[in-house]
């Protein structure tokens, strides 16, 4: 169960919330199941779960903690896929990139979405670090995708646009802001110029488009976008 901050962000009955996790913990204890659970919860929402104390009694002994990639790791992110696809990568974009991402909160869906860009605007087969530098890299790709997909809307596709991340962001309260998932009736609007607008901003990736929902691609946007961060 992915993103189970989820409970805290988006839940706002606590009586729906706790009943929600004592049916969680019940399918796991009942000695009839074969239910087994594990939960995937950001570091920051860890304490929310210690309101719980059923939920605190089976973490207790139960807990993975998943800490930052290392440099390593990161260097193997940068430059596996690129030898895969049989694309050289300058050694130049590869220590940029990881001076970029060392110390970013959530590098690896921004790194992600600037290999995506500079991917994008390479020539032959190398990736250079002008085509990186021109993405935005590592701080600066997802705004820079953001803005340009916005430029090129109409000023009431903009507001649409603008509507539509609101909606999909959930305002933190003593917490960062995170991501929220809406359904499509939710967003539906104007549905000719709605639907234009999330076919736009889900063909540059900034958003997922399901059978019946929509949801921020990259978490890191919502931060990241100072559009969007001026409300």
């Amino acid at each position: 169960m992915d993103q189970f901050e989820e409970v805290f962000t988006l839940c706002r009955d606590e009586q729906e919330r706790t009943g929600f996790i004592e049916g969680l913990l019940g399918a796991v204890r009942n000695p009839r199941s074969r239910a087994r659970v594990v939960l995937g919860v950001r570091a920051d929402f860890y304490a929310q779960c210690g309101d719980h104390p059923e939920l605190v009694a089976a973490l207790q002994d139960a807990q993975l903690l998943v800490g930052p990639m290392t440099e390593g790791e990161l260097r193997a992110v940068l430059t596996q896929p690129a030898a895969h696809a049989g694309l050289a990568i300058e050694p130049a974009l590869v220590e940029t990139a990881l001076d970029d991402a060392r110390d970013e909160p959530g590098a690896l869906p921004l790194l992600s979405h600037a290999l995506l860009e500079t991917w994008k605007r390479h020539r032959g087969r190398t990736l250079t670090l002008g085509d990186y530098l021109a993405a935005g890299g590592v701080q600066g790709a997802v705004a820079q995708t953001a803005e340009e997909v916005y430029a090129g809307l109409s000023p009431a596709q903009q507001q649409i646009a603008r509507g539509i991340f609101l909606r999909l962001t959930a305002i933190g309260e003593g917490t960062v802001d995170t991501k929220r998932r809406a359904s499509l009736e939710e967003l539906r609007g104007d549905a000719g110029e709605t639907g234009l607008v999330l076919e736009r901003l889900a063909a540059a990736r900034l958003i997922a488009v399901g059978e019946d929902s929509v949801e921020v691609t990259h978490e890191a946007l919502i931060r990241s976008w100072p559009r969007l961060r001026a409300g």
